[in-house]
């Protein structure tokens, strides 16, 4: 698909690198989170944990541009990030949603390993080894839980969205990370009052509960977005069909929207006897989307003059 690439040659590995690393930015909630730990004689945990989450959304800005996506920024959170692209969404392409969103908590079980393989040679005390191993695991943990914005959310959203269509699926991973979010505050409150307090629960759940409202309120937004890249892309390779039958009632807008990443759909329509009366084509509806029509039923756009 059209998503504004740019092919990054394998000879440019190293400035890759650095150049992406010279696009991160952090998040104000890294920066609320990183003054208590001052706050708190946790400055130490605060450092590395920096770095352990840097590495992480780094694998993910790599793979992406490994892929072929222009990486503009990436966003630093306390348990992960954003990489914002230049056009279009990793999502629009289920394989390379799922490879890209895997990178990141590849990296950190990288780093697990890699700072085991240090602690047995004797180079770190055991409570550092330990504390890095801790919050390694706790970032692979958290970012794989099957919630967007989430890396396991983004895993389930490729999953799922070439049997439900991309807004269905982006929906379901919402709602996922709703209750999701509902738990961690109801357990880091339940802490709390137990005398135990979690703070990183608490920040969690605040966020996964924020990030995920809004995207569930700009879902209709998400949907046009993708549907504006199924218009652009190129038809230069084989493609899987999709089949979907419907009344002639139907409005355009309902027919869009179950509409799949990687697949090409073509629409049988039914007349009142029940009899499919034509087939339409993925392109067909997509003009009518863009055309200003899409609230219109499928019947009346076809009997338009």
């Amino acid at each position: 698909m059209n998503l504004h690439r740019r092919f990054v040659s394998p000879a440019g590995g190293v400035l890759g690198m650095a150049g992406l690393a010279a696009k991160v930015r952090v998040h104000p909630l890294f920066l609320a989170l990183a003054a208590f730990a001052v706050y708190a004689g946790l400055w130490r945990d605060l450092v590395v944990l920096f770095l352990l989450v840097a590495l992480h959304e780094l694998g993910h800005a790599a793979a992406a541009q490994a892929l072929g996506y222009e990486v503009e920024r990436v966003t630093l959170l306390p348990f992960g990030g954003v990489a914002t692209l230049g056009y279009g969404s990793i999502g629009f392409v289920p394989r390379h949603e799922a490879l890209i969103a895997i990178a990141g908590p590849l990296v950190n079980l990288g780093l697990t390993g890699a700072s085991a393989v240090v602690h047995a040679l004797g180079l770190w005390p055991d409570a550092f080894f330990l504390r890095v191993a801790e919050l390694n695991l706790w970032i692979v943990a958290f970012n794989l839980l099957p919630g967007l914005p989430l890396d396991g959310g983004r895993i389930l959203r490729a999953a799922r969205s070439r049997q439900l269509g991309y807004e269905a699926a982006t929906r379901e991973a919402y709602d996922v990370a709703l209750w999701l979010a509902i738990t961690l505050l109801f357990l880091g409150t339940a802490a709390l009052w137990a005398g135990y307090p979690h703070l990183g629960m608490l920040v969690l759940g605040v966020f996964l509960l924020v990030t995920a409202w809004a995207g569930r309120r700009d879902l209709r937004m998400e949907t046009i977005r993708f549907l504006d890249a199924k218009r652009r892309a190129s038809r230069r390779r084989p493609e899987v069909i999709r089949s979907l039958v419907v009344p002639r009632t139907t409005p355009v807008r309902d027919v869009v929207r179950r509409f799949s990443p990687d697949r090409y759909h073509l629409v049988y329509v039914r007349n009142e006897a029940g009899e499919v009366s034509a087939i339409l084509e993925e392109d067909e509806l997509l003009e009518a989307v863009f055309d200003g029509r899409w609230l219109e039923t499928v019947g009346d756009w076809m009997d338009r003059p």
